[in-house]
């Protein structure tokens, strides 16, 4: 194979990967402003929901007399590490949404690196 043959296969390869990851990024971005705006709070998988509510759920009745109270425990304390654990969940997800626009922006800005790089190779000739 000539030189300028393996050139323009991989100047072309490049190209389309940039394409790709513009389109990727884009996308992704997309997700990220439309999850921002629907949602109140931005949404974590679901497993990731619904773990306060599994790990400190309230005591059950038995027979009128709870499990805190057959233990000797108070509610507070269970009451308090609830909201911590509400905490946790609010911050998890700032650290997501913000994981999410951080790589939908540098997937678009990779791509659009890629394509305007390798732009002038295909389309000046």
């Amino acid at each position: 194979m000539k030189v300028d043959t393996i050139k323009a296969i991989f100047t072309n390869l490049l190209f389309v990967i940039g394409v790709i990851l513009l389109i990727y990024g884009f996308i992704q971005g997309s997700l990220t402003i439309t999850r921002s705006l629907i949602f109140d709070q931005y949404p974590l998988n679901s497993y990731e929901e619904t773990r306060c509510e599994y790990e400190f759920a309230a005591p059950r009745e038995i027979a009128g007399v709870n499990e805190a109270t057959l233990s000797g425990e108070t509610a507070s304390p269970s009451r308090q590490t609830y909201e911590g654990c509400q905490q946790q969940l609010a911050y998890q997800r700032k650290i997501r949404q913000i994981e999410h626009i951080v790589g939908a922006v540098s997937t678009f800005v990779a791509g659009l690196i890629l394509v305007m790089s390798f732009k002038r190779f295909i389309f000046d000739r």
